[in-house]
This record gives C-alpha cells, structure tokens and sequence, in this order.
C-alpha cells in the first residue's frame, strides 16, 4: 500500500488507467481502495533518480509555487506510461459531430468515448479538426448530445494526464456550462472540471483572463459556482500555494458578487474572499477598492477588515532555507579542525618564546657614547674628598 501511496502522489488517477485493461476485478478494487486510503497523503520525498523542483517563480513573491512535477525540470512520472495516438479516429468521427441529427452528433460522442476508453492513456495529438467539432458539442442546444460532450470532456481528462496542459483552452470551455439551472449539469461540469485541474492545476487558469469573463458574468449560477468551486480549489493547492499575482484579476468580479443581490452569490463570494486575499494581499484589496464609489467602497473595505486576519492565517509562509549537508563526515572533520588548531597554537607559543630578547649585561664602551662610563666614577671621587 505504501507503494500505491508513492504512485498516486505522484502520477494521480493515472494510475488506474494502467490497470485499465486487467480481468482481475479484485486487483481493481484493492487498487481503489488503496487509493482512497492516502487520497490526500503527500507522496514521500524522491530519494535517487527524480528530482522534483518546487519552485518557478524568481523567489520575489509575485510568482506562485506549486509542485508540478515536470513543468520546471523535474521528470514527471505520466512521462512513463505508453500512450496511443488515436489523433486519426478522432478526425474521423467529425463527420458524426457535426451532423444536422442530433441522433448522429450523439453517436458521434458515443463512439468517441469508447475509442478513448480502450485506448486509456493517449497522446495529446487531438487532431486536425476534432476539437472544433467538440466544443461545438458543447454548446449543442439539444441537451442529451450537450451531456454527452461534458461526458467525453472528463474522460479526455482522464486519458490525456499530463497532455491536459496543451489543452487548458478545452477545459475553460467547460466554465459557462455552470449556468444551467439543472443540477445534473451542474454537477457533471464540475466534476469534469476537477478532473482537468487533477492534471492541469489551477495555477494556467489564473496566469490570464480565462476566468475572468465568469466572475463577472450576470448569470448567478455561474459565479456561485465559479467562486465556491475556486474557494476549494485554493483550499487543495499544494504547498507552497503561492498563486499568480493575475489572480487579482478577479477581484473586482469578486466585489461585484459581495454586493449581488442573490444570497448565494453572496455567500459564495464572501466564502472565497479570504482564500484571494491569502494570495493578493490586504494591500492590494484595498487598492482594488479605492476606484469603488462611496457606499461600495464601504461595503467591501468593512469586509476585508473582517476577513483580515482569517487571510493572513491562510497566506502562505515561505519555507525556511535549508543549509546543504557537509560533504565530509562532521566528527572527522571537527577532529581535523581541533588537531590542526591546536598544533597551530603550539607552534606560536615556542615561536613567541624564542623571539622574546635575553636581558644580558651590556658590555663596557659598547653602544655608549665617550664619557659616559666615566661618570659614575668621578662623582664618586667628589664624594670621598
């Protein structure tokens, strides 16, 4: 289990699709079950091999850090699984995705799963023309071929891995579908989307305007959404959860919603205020706040204040450096320090000994000058007189 604990930290649902293809349906289950144990167990620090870089940004605080595997140099274990390319099935099934009959589009969606299914790992070669053909699926006005194509996105996510990187701009389509009122799609979006981040991480969708259209939209489905799905996503972000300073993008989304007139957007917003704040900064709410008129302005500085501390608490703290360890055995080469000291000292003191001048008694009429050896004795004289 320690072994699956290890392989789940690093390559994540990856896992089960290399098991994907096994009979053994106990074997599947113990994995599951397995995996469910140490869900949210920090896999153990690589010792030989694979290093893991936990840091992109230029150390200054306006960069996000979060452990990505390989994005910064680091080899990530997804690089290992023998993936297909079934770029050429997808161009295929076009013809059925762009059909007039909705039957077709929804066969088209059907036939695209199970080809995704059995390949499950694949490369992040789509095609030359499938994934105009998905995202129009996913704005289809019939409502089964529209579920479908939410469907095939979230098992996309699960086949491409690491590949959903190259493709952040599918994922960002999945973000307008929150404003259906059914809670079926609701649901099926936001699961979809959690798979994608699973991959992706929420750090691409922050470095720009992907979100920023949604926390402004009028539709409140899609901001109440928007803001606790966000909220939990920050919340699960990996140490250091330093996030991009673009995440002040959204804050004047955010103070739109604090003030909305649905209760929900409201609490959705004031949920995920200091979850932003952590990462933006008092300061800089405030500054954000200062272009508001007089009453919002209120409104939302009385917020920040009360959510103050709550935000420091969440900021996140940068790690202590660490000294490298000596190359050489301490005890050693204390010991060589101590002897190679104390033979220093030795050899200082005899020299000092042997520099210091021996008072000997001067010789008569050396160093003196004429007449002054005499004169001691001819004051004697006077005396006897």
């Amino acid at each position: 289990s320690s072994g699956i604990n290890a392989e789940y930290g690093y390559s994540g649902a990856a896992i089960l699709n290399a098991f994907s293809d096994t009979d053994n349906k106990n074997t599947l289950s113990q994995i599951e079950a397995a995996i469910d144990k140490y869900k949210n167990a920090k896999p153990p620090a690589p010792t030989r091999g694979i290093t893991v870089d936990e840091t992109d940004g230029d150390g200054d605080g306006d960069e996000a850090v979060e452990v990505d595997g390989a994005d910064d140099g680091g080899m990530d274990l997804e690089d290992l699984i023998e993936r297909k390319d079934i770029s050429a099935d997808l161009d295929k099934a076009c013809s059925l995705l762009d059909s007039s009959a909705w039957k077709e589009r929804a066969e088209g969606l059907e036939n695209v799963e199970k080809t995704m299914n059995s390949a499950a790992n694949i490369t992040p070669n789509l095609g030359s023309d499938f994934m105009a053909s998905l995202k129009g699926r996913l704005a289809d006005k019939n409502m089964a071929v529209k579920t479908k194509a939410i469907g095939v996105m979230a098992t996309l996510g699960k086949v491409l891995g690491a590949g959903t990187k190259k493709h952040k701009d599918l994922m960002v389509l999945l973000v307008p579908l929150l404003a259906d009122s059914k809670k079926t799609i609701q649901s099926q979006v936001i699961e979809a989307m959690n798979i994608w981040v699973e991959h992706l991480t929420i750090r691409p969708l922050l470095t720009g305007e992907d979100l920023v259209a949604a926390s402004t939209d009028n539709n409140p489905n899609i901001r109440t959404l928007l803001y606790t799905w966000l909220a939990d996503q920050i919340k699960a972000t990996k140490t250091p959860p330093k996030l991009p300073k673009e995440l002040n993008l959204l804050v004047p989304g955010l103070y739109k919603s604090l003030e909305d007139r649905n209760p929900d957007v409201r609490k959705a917003a004031q949920a995920c205020l200091p979850y932003i704040m952590a990462h933006v900064g008092f300061g800089g709410m405030m500054e954000k706040s200062s272009t508001l008129d007089t009453k919002s302005k209120k409104t939302i500085q009385d917020l920040l204040e009360k959510y103050k501390e709550e935000a420091e608490a969440l900021a996140p703290k940068k790690a202590p450096k660490q000294k490298a360890p000596p190359k050489d055995d301490p005890p050693a080469k204390k010991a060589q320090a101590d002897s190679l000291r104390s033979s220093t000292v030795e050899e200082t003191d005899s020299g000092a000994e042997s520099s210091v001048p021996s008072k000997k008694p001067a010789k008569k009429g050396l160093g003196k000058k004429p007449g002054a050896a005499t004169a001691p004795s001819s004051k004697k004289k006077k005396k006897k007189k």
